[in-house]
Formats: structure tokens, sequence, C-alpha cells
């Protein structure tokens, strides 16, 4: 069943309604006569000098909702008692999946609300970069596939609300072993029988980073999105080894759906 419910948390100082993260959701929710619901305050309260209308800004974001045909929500404030990406996370919890930005800066960002998504809302997250300008149109799916638990829950998150009709399984070679019994046959049957086309795709990741790798690769099969599974891994190799999660919220070049 596709997705019916997008939540997407656009701070006021960043949001733009024709591209980036509301230009997606706003494309994403149309694709699929899905119902919008956008949350806007401003993260930077500690900057005298930047001041944000953030009503005005919400309203301009539901004009390019409506002008797109989608029926939106909007909410703009909020609670103190609870800190806002505690807030963002109770909200993402009433919908199919959420749409953020990986804005880096300030106290309080679109990366670290990002983050507290993927562990506290329960429900998938799809990470958009600013610089984003393409809408969202029903094209093919790039998967991540390592074999673990993570992949195989963001493999049937994409599958379950975004009803693709082509998957890329994606491996990239050289970054860390992936033990298994099966091959890449019988993961690109298994897709099948649930009527998606699929192929599978092995490429080396030759000196590049594990995000870099990942979302060229993903580029290069002309799909519109990259899905992977998020923080697979424990905290403590985290740590000591980083990750591919958190490679993506660095450098995110395209939109990218993360279940943890």
């Amino acid at each position: 069943m596709a997705m019916k419910s997008i939540f997407l948390f656009a701070p006021a100082e960043t949001a733009l309604g024709k591209k980036g993260p509301v230009g997606f959701a706003i494309s994403l929710a149309k694709a699929y006569g899905a119902q919008l619901t956008i949350f806007t305050v401003a993260l930077d309260v500690t900057t005298p000098e930047r001041h944000t209308d953030t009503q005005a800004v919400a309203l301009d974001l539901r004009s390019a909702a409506q002008a797109a045909g989608v029926e939106c929500t909007l909410i703009t404030e909020h609670s103190h008692v609870l800190g806002v990406h505690e807030v963002v996370a109770e909200h993402a919890r009433l919908h199919d999946i959420s749409v953020i930005g990986s804005q880096g800066s300030g106290l309080l960002n679109e990366r670290m609300v990002a983050e507290y998504l993927m562990f506290e809302s329960g429900r998938p997250v799809i990470v958009v970069p600013q610089t984003h300008a393409t809408p969202y149109t029903l094209g093919a799916l790039a998967v991540a596939w390592d074999n673990t638990p993570a992949a195989g829950r963001a493999l049937g998150d994409a599958i379950a609300l975004l009803a693709p009709e082509h998957v890329h399984f994606l491996t990239i070679v050289g970054e860390k072993e992936f033990p298994t019994d099966l091959d890449s046959a019988a993961l690109v049957t298994a897709t099948g029988k649930r009527g998606i086309k699929a192929d599978y795709v092995k490429a080396a990741l030759f000196g590049r980073s594990i995000a870099s790798a990942l979302q060229e690769e993903a580029a290069a099969t002309g799909s519109e999105m990259l899905v992977m599974g998020a923080y697979g891994h424990s905290r403590l190799r985290r740590f000591m080894m980083g990750s591919a999660t958190a490679d993506i919220l660095q450098s995110s070049t395209m939109p990218t759906l993360l279940s943890h």
C-alpha cells in the first residue's frame, strides 16, 4: 500500500518552496495523492539579528503545496516542555514517512533532527539536500544492499510505501565483508515475485567514501532516490569506524530514504 500521509520538517531559516526538502516533499505528495503536513519553526533562536518570520514562511510553503494541488496542514507552534527534535519525532510517528534536509550548521540543525528521527520516530526518513531541484516522478530506486537487517527493513519500507516499478540493488565492494548464503539472483528473483523489476549492481569503492560511492553509483543507474538501512551497526563500532549513514548526512547529494 503506497503512502497516504507525509510529514515534512522545514526550518524557517532555510525552507524553500520550489526545491530542496520542501519541493521534494510536495512533489512526493502529489505523485502518491498523499496529504502533506509541514512543521516549520525557527531553529536559530539565539542570534538576535537572524529573526525569521515563521508564519510568513509557513504561508509561503502552504501556497507552494496548494499550487501543486497538494492538501497541506501547517504546524508552526509547539510546547516548549519538550525540545524541538522531540516534538518533531512525536508528529512524525503519525505519518507514513518523514522528509527533512541535512543542513548542519547551528547548535540545533536539520542533520541532528534527522538523526533523532531515525532512532525515535519509528518511521523511515527521506533526507534531501538543499540544492536538490528535481521533482519526484515515480522513477527507479537504488537500494544499498549489504545483507543486514537494516537493509532488509529499508527494502521493505521502500516497497510498501513507494511501490516502485524498478529496483537496482547496489553493493559497494571493498568497504566491508558481506557474509551470506544467498546469491544476487535470489535477491532479484524474490523482488520480481512482488511484481517489481530488479537487477543487481556491484561496484568497487575505488578510494571513495562509502557515501560518495553509493550516491554516484545510484545516480549512474538512473535512480532518483537511494534507499538504505540507517545505523545498522553497534554504537561502539560507529564511534570507532564511522558509518555510511553519518557520511550520507554530512555529504548528501541525492534524496536518500533511511530506515532504522
